[in-house]
């Protein structure tokens, strides 16, 4: 008999192996994945690395202005200096700047133009209070457009006596209009803009886009008609924009 009471040929109770008492609280405490039955191994992803988010929008505003500014700058490239082969008389000079008229008021649309979407941007950026990479992205889509649009301007510029140049500058307003709608659309359905927006706003910016894109889908189809006509019905934003701008207001 052992002091204890235990009889001496019993076996004395095996103590737990440091080693594997280590491992038992390890396994307890933080299960290692890719073990134990039916487990399938997925690979991590850090946060920040494959996501972008975030309700710091200084960065996107910066860049969207950006973009806006130059696209509005580039726009003068599209008038260009009459040449002659002699010098000119001052009736030949003023004929030649009268010629261009259609190239300055295309000019001066186009700049109004890509000034209301800005206004629209800047607007709409007000009542988003965060962002996340999808509203990164339309965001970008957007800028491609305005970032186009002094092309667009020089392609209406040389051929808008075409139906193809006057199409593809109302085309361009269109796929704006809807993009910005979407923007607006996207930050609501995913809990992107501020909670206390006003539903008449909420309304303003979504009827805007599409309103605005119905006039230049309208101008599209009457092309088919008068080339003419179609460029007076672009007209027509201003009056929407107006009316829209009261009620929203």
């Amino acid at each position: 008999m052992t002091p204890d009471g235990l009889p001496t040929d019993a076996p004395l109770p095996d103590a737990p192996s440091p080693t594997a008492a280590t491992t038992e609280n390890v396994g307890a405490a933080a299960p290692s994945p890719g073990v134990g039955p039916g487990h399938r191994w997925r690979p991590r992803t850090k946060p920040g690395l494959t996501q972008i988010s975030g309700e710091d929008l200084g960065r996107i505003v910066s860049l969207s202005d950006g973009v806006f500014a130059f696209a509005m700058t580039l726009l003068v490239l599209s008038l260009v200096v009459p040449t002659f082969a002699t010098r000119p008389t001052e009736h030949q000079l003023v004929g030649s700047l009268g010629a261009d008229l259609y190239k300055f008021l295309g000019y001066g649309f186009a700049f109004v133009m890509i000034a209301i979407w800005w206004i629209v941007h800047n607007r709409t950026y007000q009542y988003i209070a965060r962002f996340d990479s999808g509203l990164v992205w339309l965001n970008m889509v957007l800028l491609m457009q305005i970032a186009v649009m002094p092309f667009v301007l020089s392609f209406y510029s040389a051929y808008s006596d075409y139906q193809a140049g006057i199409d593809l500058f109302a085309a361009i307003q269109i796929t704006l209009g809807l993009t910005t709608t979407g923007i607006w659309e996207y930050a609501q359905r995913n809990h992107l803009a501020k909670p206390d927006t006003p539903p008449a706003a909420a309304l303003y910016f979504t009827r805007r886009g599409y309103l605005s894109s119905a006039v230049f889908a309208i101008s599209i189809a009457v092309s088919f008609v008068s080339l003419t006509a179609a460029q007076f019905c672009w007209i027509g934003i201003f009056f929407v924009q107006r009316a829209l701008t009261i009620e929203g207001d």
